[in-house]
């Protein structure tokens, strides 16, 4: 969800409505955090939503607009278990 001047808001959301943005321009990504967290769109939305340490405390939805590459990576190091 944009707020008024188009980036990526931080609100709290009820919907889906970051993970349905992943799904529209991220489609890659989108199937990858689908994989990881067995199809299970609110795990999916939470973990897009939450800030993370390794994003410098930005969430991985804020991240996107910024470097998107750097979600996808975070999304590979989870799935190899790379936690360095």
């Amino acid at each position: 969800m944009s707020n008024q001047n188009g980036k990526p808001s931080t609100e709290k959301h009820t919907n889906l409505a970051e993970l349905e943005h992943l799904n529209a321009e991220h489609f890659d990504m989108y199937q990858e955090l689908m994989k990881q967290f067995k199809l299970d769109d609110r795990l999916c939305q939470e973990w897009l939503t939450k800030p993370k340490p390794f994003l410098q405390g930005k969430s991985p939805f804020e991240q996107l607009s910024i470097n998107p590459d750097e979600v996808m990576g975070m999304l590979i190091r989870m799935r190899t278990g790379d936690f360095s």
